[in-house]
């Protein structure tokens, strides 16, 4: 069973590269908040549209791609209140860019809203093949605004790119859940609403209870808007339950903050946060040989450990990549965004376990039986002659299978 699943993951990474049109929703977006006054707020998004969410089409000995791309912002009543829209054309001569994910286009939108809840929703259309792909992400300003003296935002983490993104120079917004670091150093924006006047801003990094790092800004403010960007070392920090602590300070007036966040690991792959993490995700295609090794391992040998198990499952050792490996996280990915429930990460799930081992269905049908108490979900297969139906028993989107598979 273990070698029919790798062989599968390895057969749909190779038509991962050529049926294209099943990547279209995989482009990814990120939207970040700031404040511009005391009571207005700007929502900046980036939409980042890979090569391989495309189908590229050669002409003239060119291969090219053409797309659009539309940001939204919709109110409660989800009507739109502001949207953009972007079109571009990709041309390469080398078929190897076509299905990159490191080469990539980055679309910009920034919102200046009044205080109340929202929806960013995204699309990416292929012009081409006429297939879209579409996002939402949850924005609720009136819980960034309070009620206390000070209003401090999330702090917007920052990595080094080219170009100009609205954070200074080459500064480019990621997610708090993967830091990225530069020359060992961790960067980010951080942005508070106080009165026009001295204030004073103390910053701790927070490690496994500890403190870990601490600096203090005391300045002027000449109106009620501050953003500093702070650079921390973390060379020495442990990495350990990260959280930073913000405590500001005011006419006698003190309030203060806490935000956890990640430090991705660059040493192993782009879409891996914890080796632990990356681990247990593994426990779909281990053998119970590797298993029982990866039991007894020390914390420092579980990474070689981790480079070995994929090596040997490398499809072609004679590219940098491991295309096998970047195409079994990307589907843990997709999985945790599409398939979690509460608490429950959406890679455990049923259909977050069938997606990494078989990738996007060719087919889905979504159904109520007959006496009309529960839904179920169908997903077929038709290169390998699978079908999986998911039921939902209690109402609340929880499928799972109607048949344990046993991998």
């Amino acid at each position: 069973m273990k070698h029919f699943i790798t062989s599968c993951l390895l057969l749909l990474s190779v038509v991962y590269a050529q049926n294209l049109n099943q990547n279209i929703d995989q482009f990814k977006i990120n939207s970040f908040v700031r404040p511009v006054a005391k009571d207005s707020i700007e929502v900046l998004s980036f939409l980042e549209v890979s090569n391989n969410a495309l189908q590229f089409l050669k002409k003239d000995g060119v291969f090219e791609a053409q797309y659009e791309v539309s940001i939204a912002i919709l109110d409660k009543e989800s009507e739109k209140q502001s949207s953009e829209l972007f079109s571009d054309t990709i041309n390469t001569r080398k078929f190897s860019d076509t299905t990159s994910k490191v080469k990539r286009k980055i679309i910009t939108s920034a919102f200046v809203l009044p205080v109340d809840s929202y929806t960013v929703t995204s699309s990416l259309k292929d012009l081409d093949i006429k297939l879209s792909g579409k996002k939402d992400q949850k924005i609720d300003l009136k819980s960034l605004m309070g009620s206390a003296s000070f209003k401090i935002y999330d702090p917007i983490f920052v990595k080094n790119e080219k170009g100009s993104w609205g954070f200074g120079l080459n500064k480019f917004p990621i997610d708090s859940r993967r830091v990225i670091p530069t020359n060992d150093t961790i960067s980010f924006y951080q942005y508070i609403v106080l009165n026009p006047g001295e204030y004073s801003v103390t910053m701790s990094v927070i490690s496994d209870k500890k403190v870990q790092w601490e600096d203090s800004i005391k300045a002027f403010a000449d109106n009620d808007v501050i953003g500093h960007l702070v650079n921390i070392p973390i060379k020495d920090i442990s990495k350990k339950d990260l959280s930073i602590k913000v405590v500001v300070n005011q006419n006698n007036t003190t309030s203060s903050k806490s935000f956890p966040f990640k430090i991705k690991n660059t040493m192993i792959f782009d879409g891996i946060d914890n080796i632990d993490t990356a681990l247990l995700q593994m426990s779909y295609i281990l053998t119970s040989e590797e298993k029982k090794e990866l039991k007894n391992l020390k914390q420092s040998e579980k990474e070689k450990f981790f480079r070995k198990v994929w090596a040997k499952r490398d499809p072609v050792v004679e590219t940098k990549i491991n295309e096998l490996m970047e195409e079994y996280y990307t589907r843990v990915g997709f999985a945790e965004e599409s398939f979690s429930r509460g608490t429950s990460g959406g890679w455990k799930s049923d259909m977050g376990m069938v997606y990494i081992l078989f990738g996007k269905p060719d087919d889905m049908v979504r159904s109520m039986n007959m006496q009309g108490s529960y839904n179920y979900e169908t997903w077929y297969y038709f290169q390998i002659n699978e079908e999986f139906t998911f039921i939902d028993e209690y109402g609340f989107g929880d499928y799972r299978l109607r048949t344990p598979f046993l991998y």
